[in-house]
């Protein structure tokens, strides 16, 4: 029995250690306490929008003017059309005032409705093309399984006449939209979890990916690459800002060049963002940091700390039932 006792205590003084010995983020200075508004808790999100439980949608420029059904969740929306789905397989587009159903063999996760067409990938990195007009697939195929991704996934983008579909399994596929043909596969990361893509852009003439390990551009001068923990990415409208596991933010170039970085010790970030003149990272445990954009002027504010979901859409970030607007929190 006192054997017993002894595993058990040494067991408990293991977790003690191993959770006291956890480090945080600690500024040298808070500028103030932020007060949050109050708003609908987010119940799903994705690399472009996210669901509230009010039914609510936000999309990344801000609220959209919709409310879902129970079940249902935002997936996608362009000026081409709107796409919604559920756990079921069944899927609403919204596009020229109209609506319709469809429905899929297994949980649609992300789509982009380009002209009369969807661009999807199912739960099972099947992916594929369904005709909105015939209302049929008219192309599918059958990526490697996944068993768990990060929630941030990106949806397909239109390239010229093709279309970059980021794949579950760390990959991009080059798709001929009219020809139904694969042109290229582009692998980002080779990691066994969570390893799909929750960033894909193009910026000028470079194709910017992410995943939770890696950073890549491709363009016409070829492939470049920038690999680390990641916690988040983000661009204005010439260079690429990377937010790290280790709580250093660094801006590159479109070749993958770090310009500046700045090391903000023991900071997890839960969400970041590039807005106006400014660059955001929400620290997990309560502190908003505001940068500019060479990190040589910043300033940290007090808000709630993190437990859930955390999303920002337009000029406000948004989780746990909390609002924070950004428009006044400045470096100066």
């Amino acid at each position: 029995m006192r054997s017993k006792f002894l595993l058990l205590g040494s067991v408990a003084l293991l977790f003690f250690t191993a959770c006291s010995s956890r480090q945080y983020y600690t500024p040298k200075s808070i500028t103030t306490t932020v007060s949050p508004s109050s708003t609908s808790e987010i119940a799903s999100f994705n690399r472009d929008g996210a669901t509230l439980e009010n039914g609510m949608v936000l999309t990344r420029k801000g609220e959209l003017k919709l409310k879902l059904k129970d079940g249902f969740k935002f997936v996608n929306g362009t000026s081409e059309g709107v796409v919604i789905s559920n756990k079921d397989g069944d899927c609403t587009i919204l596009r020229k005032g109209t609506s319709q159903e469809i429905k899929f063999p297994k949980e649609l996760i992300a789509g982009t409705v380009i002209g009369d067409e969807i661009v999807y990938i199912l739960k099972d990195n099947n992916f594929g093309i369904y005709d909105l007009n015939q209302k049929s697939i008219v192309y599918n195929n059958k990526a490697e399984k996944t068993f768990s991704i990060d929630t941030r996934v990106a949806n397909p983008i239109r390239v010229e006449n093709l279309v970059v579909i980021p794949l579950l399994s760390g990959k991009l596929v080059v798709l001929d939209l009219k020809g139904k043909k694969v042109l290229k596969e582009i692998v980002v990361s080779v990691e066994n979890k969570l390893n799909n893509v929750i960033f894909l852009k193009q910026l000028k003439n470079t194709l910017i990916a992410a995943t939770p390990y890696k950073v890549i551009t491709v363009n016409n001068q070829g492939r470049r690459e920038f690999e680390k923990a990641i916690s988040e990415v983000a661009t204005d409208n010439k260079s690429i800002f990377v937010f790290a596991k280790d709580g250093k933010i660094s801006r590159l170039d479109l070749g993958l060049t770090v310009q500046d970085e700045k090391k903000f010790k023991f900071a997890h970030f839960s969400v970041s963002t590039v807005y106006k003149d400014r660059v955001y990272a929400l620290d997990k445990q309560g502190y908003l940091i505001v940068s500019n954009k060479d990190f040589t002027k910043y300033k940290v504010y007090e808000v709630p700390e993190v437990d859930g979901y955390s999303f920002v859409s337009g000029r406000y970030i948004y989780y746990d039932g909390n609002r924070i607007d950004l428009e006044p929190l400045n470096y100066e």
